[in-house]
């Protein structure tokens, strides 16, 4: 699903150069969680923009389901993130004064799904993360945690391909953050491809890989050790 080969990522300010990224290559499989880890300034967060079509790498090729980001302009690119892809950021990006219902449906009014179906999936999504009964109340009433499920509901609702969480817990306390955990591994065992930015262990190890960046490299990519019933850790 997707491939990044040799991907570097330029900026330049004052004419000093920073490289952050500096030859990434890495496949993810359809179904795979992924977890993506490093210090700031690692360049983390650039590969997150790279691999979800929000920015474009000065060199190398990133291919999303057989497209290649070489291939399409930019409205191409909107459009294959509207359909394919789901977003979680740290920061919810809710409109407050909007119902949960009303900020999970946003990404439909952008899409080809007609009318009649968009209540249908909007309560579909919203029961997924169990808010059924927040369905009209304001975004900006909710708890971190149940912005952050609103945020969920609202990347499921186009039943994309893969989710892209940034920092989903960074804002959260710890039971919310391993709540949104649970219900991102739920997703995850349901089949879905999900790809984890995060610089908190606990949170990287709900899945399966993990991919660790320093310096704009790729410093290891492993597979992630699991939970146990009991709290304790295996390979």
């Amino acid at each position: 699903m997707i491939q990044a080969d040799n991907l570097t990522k330029v900026y330049t300010n004052d004419g000093a150069e920073t490289r952050a990224l500096d030859g990434v290559s890495f496949k993810i499989k359809q179904g795979e969680f992924v977890s993506i880890m490093g210090p700031s300034g690692s360049g983390k967060s650039t590969l997150l923009h790279v691999l979800s079509f929000f920015d474009r790498p000065t060199d190398g090729e990133y291919r999303f389901s057989n497209h290649s980001e070489k291939e399409l302009d930019d409205t191409a690119l909107a459009k294959i993130r509207n359909k394919d892809m789901g977003f979680v950021f740290q920061s919810f990006n809710l409109l407050a004064r909007s119902t949960v219902f009303d900020n999970v449906l946003m990404p439909l009014l952008y899409s080809e799904v007609s009318a009649d179906q968009r209540e249908k999936y909007v309560k579909k999504a919203i029961n997924a993360v169990g808010l059924n009964e927040k369905t009209n109340v304001e975004a900006g009433k909710l708890s971190g945690g149940q912005k952050q499920r609103v945020a969920i509901a609202r990347a499921l609702v186009n039943n994309p391909n893969v989710i892209f969480a940034d920092e989903p817990t960074g804002n959260l306390d710890s039971k919310s953050g391993e709540q949104i955990m649970d219900i991102l591994r739920d997703l995850h065992e349901q089949g879905r491809t999900i790809v984890l930015v995060t610089h908190e262990t606990y949170t990287a190890e709900y899945a399966d890989r993990l991919i660790k960046l320093k310096d704009g490299l790729i410093e290891s990519d492993e597979p992630i050790i699991h939970r146990r019933g009991n709290g304790e850790f295996f390979k």
